[in-house]
């Protein structure tokens, strides 16, 4: 492996993601679905969550709206909904909006409490709305993840540039866990600034490097640079033949995968080796905007979770080669509203290949 890369290996616990499955699945340029959640033709609260062991406790919420005219559906944000939160059989938690300027384009509300999920532990949510009525699901975060080892190459797949890689863990006897493999890239903010006179100012605004220019000469006046983790990413195509996998079942063993699939019915409580490859067409940024971090996650998911994930990938694929009323949407586990609240725990890599400079 190149050693120039920095690598890191840790548990998913510090870097936000929680209850950003939304931003996945329906990024703010594509909230218009060629299907119809159900044939009611009623809005819907519409909860995609994905809830982490050690993040913080953020849901985004959203409603449908049903457009007209054959199967358009959009998705708005639900700003006026009570959301509590419960932790097992404690007490219930009131959650509020996060009003932050990275959802500001997100076609849902987070809504936050400051508290932090916990391995191996239950969590109902409960959204009211005076006019949609009120939807509730539950679900269960599993256990830690086992220790895994990893092991990297440079190689081709297809004729194209990959990164191969091989996870080996110790599956857990005694239960049935459910894993998830997936690549993306986030991407990351360059923002230059300076100190004059005990004042910041940012150099990438008009007035501020036209001051620079004034007083880049002055005794400790220089231009420094900060990096912002943004709420965007850019999903990386993922290639394998394990035969384990459940992809194989809805996917040409052949084609490219935005998730992975695994279940350990075929080695519980025995080591596995998964061998797999991540497309690193956009491992370097072929433009500013596209500077970030490679992250390869590998999840142990509650059952909500992992059946909802698979059926949108099967759905993924079957769109445009059957009827869009044809089509089901994922069945998930939210009463009286649509979507998932799902949970896992995780672990993730981060490579670093974008020179942040």
């Amino acid at each position: 492996m190149n050693r120039s890369i920095h690598t890191s290996f840790q548990t998913f616990a510090q870097t936000g993601w929680t209850g950003i499955l939304l931003l996945l699945l329906f990024t703010a340029g594509s909230c218009k679905k060629n299907f119809l959640p159900d044939q009611s033709g009623d809005d819907k609260i519409v909860i995609l969550a994905e809830i982490t062991a050690g993040d913080m406790a953020r849901v985004p919420i959203s409603k449908t709206i049903h457009a007209g005219g054959g199967n358009l559906v959009n998705f708005e944000k639900l700003n006026d909904a009570t959301v509590t939160l419960q932790e097992g059989n404690h007490s219930k938690w009131l959650m509020k909006v996060d009003k932050s300027a990275q959802y500001a384009d997100n076609p849902a509300c987070v809504f936050y409490y400051r508290h932090n999920f916990k391995y191996n532990t239950f969590y109902t949510l409960e959204v009211q709305h005076p006019v949609l009525g009120n939807a509730k699901a539950v679900t269960i975060i599993p256990p830690p993840l086992p220790h895994i080892t990893i092991d990297t190459v440079h190689s081709l797949h297809q004729g194209k540039q990959v990164l191969k890689v091989t996870l080996e863990w110790k599956d857990s006897a005694g239960r049935a866990d459910l894993y998830i493999v997936e690549a993306v890239k986030q991407l990351i903010k360059m923002r230059r600034y300076f100190y004059f006179g005990g004042t910041r100012y940012d150099y990438d605004t008009k007035d501020g490097a036209k001051l620079f220019e004034q007083v880049k000469d002055r005794p400790g006046v220089r231009l420094l640079l900060d990096t912002l983790l943004q709420q965007k990413f850019l999903r990386l195509n993922l290639y394998s033949s394990d035969k384990n996998l459940d992809n194989f079942r809805f996917e040409n063993p052949e084609s490219a995968m935005r998730r992975m699939f695994l279940t350990d019915q075929a080695f519980n409580g025995e080591t596995y080796k998964l061998v797999f490859s991540i497309d690193k067409d956009l491992f370097t940024a072929s433009t500013p905007d596209q500077k970030g971090r490679i992250l390869l996650q590998m999840k142990s998911a509650s059952k909500d979770l992992y059946k909802y994930l698979v059926t949108y990938e099967k759905y993924k694929t079957e769109f445009g080669s059957i009827p869009a009323n044809q089509l089901t949407s994922p069945a998930g586990n939210v009463l009286n509203g649509l979507g998932v609240f799902g949970g896992d725990t995780q672990r993730e890599i981060v490579w670093y290949y974008d020179e942040l400079k």
